[in-house]
């Protein structure tokens, strides 16, 4: 018998053993510390019987720590932070954003770094530089049509099928300044045509009279769904599929590339429940949260976590995409452009 190697083979488990027992060790006093925190305040612009209540349940259920939420656009979670920050009183600990929040927290150090166990395994662009976010979903935007309205034969699969003048006046968008709005789609359309072509294309497209609702997207597919408008651009394909399902009008068309919008998520530096908002992070982000994203029909953004209709997604659903991050939306990043050229041709 080979005592050496028998030796060897007792280190190493005990070593694997070892490291296993740590882990487990500092989960535990995270669950700990967690629990005599209580609770984790949630400043959100998720769609709350979707996706927010199903999640703040299930971990409830697992921990017992209650999740607060408010339902707050962009502008109002910076708000808020800001002021918080200014008071000295701290009431928020977790915040989502499509994006634009993230350039403005961070410029004022009101983010706090920290990346969940499970982020090591998800795509590059579902993860910010120095943790300061991680990515719940990629969401995909792109055209819907109300097929009481429209035929399949004549919806439009194009960019340049939007300038047919049959459609103009029946097409409505999100009327808001973040990248998942008209912005993204300006972008989108610089990005696949270049500079030149594109802004040729966006000046016949303005001569379409597109509505902007200033809502949200779910907002502007009810509308279309409901008949008031026969095509809405920049809706959400996951959407599209929840109301399918109830037996809506609606159906949605890959215009490729389809504008990828990250859900980004992170923890505000002064949390004042830290424990609980870092537990909840790490149940967000592993296996078993994005499971109950995925029953919302959401697509999830942990890679081992398939989308319930994986058709809307790119990799089983066999569709381009261009990727819009939270950095875009920097001051000095492309944003304000896009904005710029949305507000001289469409806000006229």
């Amino acid at each position: 018998m080979d005592y050496r190697r028998m030796l060897r083979g007792f280190l190493v488990a005990a070593l694997v053993v070892g490291i296993a027992g740590t882990g487990r060790a500092q989960d535990a006093a995270l669950i700990e510390a967690a629990k005599k925190e209580g609770e984790v305040v949630w400043y959100t612009g998720m769609i709350v019987t979707l996706l927010v209540r199903p999640v703040v349940e299930a971990f409830d259920k697992k921990y017992g720590i209650k999740v607060k939420f408010s339902s707050v656009n962009d502008a109002d979670t910076v708000l808020r932070m800001t002021n918080e920050a200014r008071a000295g009183k701290y009431e928020v600990d977790i915040f989502d954003t499509p994006g634009t929040v993230i350039p403005a927290l961070s410029k004022v150090n009101l983010i706090g770094s920290y990346v969940p166990a499970a982020a090591k395994d998800y795509p590059a662009d579902l993860k910010g530089k120095d943790g300061l976010w991680t990515g719940i979903f990629a969401l995909y935007l792109t055209a819907s049509y109300n097929t009481d309205l429209v035929k399949d034969s004549e919806a439009p699969r194009t960019f340049q099928d939007l300038l047919d003048p049959k459609w103009k006046g029946r097409m409505v968008w999100v009327d808001n300044r973040t990248i998942s709005g008209p912005a993204g789609f300006i972008a989108n359309v610089l990005n696949v045509m270049g500079n030149e072509a594109g802004m040729a294309y966006l000046r016949k497209l303005a001569q379409q009279k597109i509505v902007g609702l200033p809502s949200n997207q779910r907002v502007v597919l009810d509308q279309v769904i409901a008949g008031q408008y026969a095509i809405g651009l920049m809706t959400y394909n996951h959407h599209v599929v929840i109301s399918q399902a109830k037996g809506a009008p609606i159906k949605w068309v890959k215009m490729e590339p389809l504008v990828a919008n990250v859900g980004a998520v992170g923890m505000s530096k002064y949390a004042p429940h830290p424990n609980a908002s870092k537990l909840f992070l790490e149940f967000l982000f592993s296996e078993e949260g994005q499971k109950v994203v995925r029953e919302a029909n959401y697509p999830p953004a942990h890679p081992m976590v398939a989308a319930k209709d994986p058709s809307i997604t790119p990799t089983k659903g066999a569709f381009k995409i261009t990727t819009l991050t939270p950095e875009m939306t920097e001051p000095s990043g492309p944003l304000q452009g896009w904005l710029k050229i949305y507000d001289e041709l469409f806000k006229q």
